[in-house]
């Protein structure tokens, strides 16, 4: 599955990268459409979707405000990354590849 290929290694790649910027999130999220086979978590979306509030938050008090929050910013890019893990195991864990006719056939 293609689709689901391109997202996963965007994903991967956002998640590891050393550098978080809120325009990373559009370069997996514009390839939703072209997956078919996802099947989210609840508890992993929510955790993720939690995740980037709080990093955003923080890191705007940071960046725009000008207030102390390193220490904030850091544990909150931790808590994010550890959020993308958990989803992205939770993505791998439930994919079930969809078999085309030429594959059927042959089992």
């Amino acid at each position: 599955d293609l689709g689901f290929t391109l997202f996963l290694q965007t994903y991967i790649f956002v998640t590891f990268n050393k550098v978080i910027t809120a325009q990373y999130f559009t370069w997996y999220l514009c390839l939703l459409p072209i997956c078919r086979q996802l099947h989210w978590s609840l508890s992993a979306s929510v955790g993720v979707g939690l995740s980037i509030i709080a990093w955003l938050t923080s890191a705007y008090t940071l960046e725009l405000l000008g207030w102390p929050t390193h220490r904030l910013v850091w544990t909150f890019s931790i808590l994010h990354f550890l959020a993308n893990v958990n989803m992205l195991r939770k993505l791998i864990h439930s994919y079930k590849p969809r078999l085309n006719d030429r594959s059927e056939k042959l089992l």
